[in-house]
């Protein structure tokens, strides 16, 4: 592949899908093994995307076009939302795949991860709100989701995209109860300064997911892309290269600095 069919091939593509009945638009770019990003829409994951699909293939779903696949109103529930993303997927290729979600969208790749066991090989959930909430994202200001005021221009909006598609969140005692069942390695990624959750959610998720390891940004609240987006960058896309081996192991910890 030449220079110029490799940038081509990086730059993200608009497309459009059936699922449920509705078209949902998703954005594909790179080569390589296939990753799934749920954006919710706010939170800066098309750069993400564009650093992964260096060597991967990259399919960013756009969680707030889902709404329309359910006749009647917007959809109740994570796994709803999750069912439908999965047929996206279906729909897209037939590969084994890497999702990640972030805040509102995590709870859904968790699902996702939960109900697509032998399709999704491995799980990121950036900032998830799904275990031990203290606040809610989709209707936070920009401030009290960075850790910086300054940084609030890096939150491009708020969360009324995403909430357009997810209304009723999550039955948090119900994915709570469920996390040791997810068999696909797992990386979890928190802000050290993430005012919309318990300081002790990471301690659930890696207690409780058998594969896991726990990333600790320093200096980043819940919107971590806005604070730190190199650090949220570089720990996604080690692991989505690596995996199982990513730091140090199994049920480890990582505090980024």
């Amino acid at each position: 592949m030449t220079e110029s069919s490799q940038d081509a091939a990086m730059t993200p593509e608009v497309r459009q899908v059936q699922a449920g009945g509705a078209d949902v638009r998703y954005w594909t770019a790179g080569n390589g093994g296939l990753v799934v990003i749920l954006d919710g829409g706010y939170w800066g994951l098309d750069r993400l995307q564009e650093a992964l699909a260096q060597s991967n293939r990259v399919v960013r779903i756009e969680l707030a076009s889902l709404a329309d696949a359910v006749p009647g109103g917007p959809l109740k529930a994570e796994q709803e939302v999750a069912r439908l993303a999965a047929s996206v997927v279906e729909g897209v290729s037939e590969e084994n795949y890497t999702v990640i979600g972030a805040s509102l969208s995590a709870g859904v790749a968790l699902w996702q991860a939960l109900q697509e066991p032998d399709r999704v090989e491995a799980l990121a959930l950036i900032s998830p709100v799904s275990v031990l909430p203290t606040g809610d994202p989709a209707t936070a200001s920009a401030e009290d989701l960075v850790a910086h005021p300054e940084n609030a221009s890096g939150v491009s909006g708020t969360g009324e995209s995403v909430s357009q598609s997810i209304t009723g969140v999550t039955d948090e005692g119900e994915v709570g109860g469920r996390l040791g069942e997810v068999g696909c390695s797992t990386l979890v990624v928190f802000g050290l300064k993430d005012r919309m959750v318990s300081p002790k959610a990471a301690r659930v998720y890696r207690e409780n997911i058998p594969n896991s390891n726990v990333s600790l940004v320093y200096d980043a609240g819940h919107a971590i892309m806005a604070d730190r987006p190199e650090a949220l960058i570089d720990a996604v896309a080690d692991f989505v290269q690596r995996r199982e081996t990513f730091v140090v192991g199994r049920q480890s910890g990582l505090i980024n600095p």
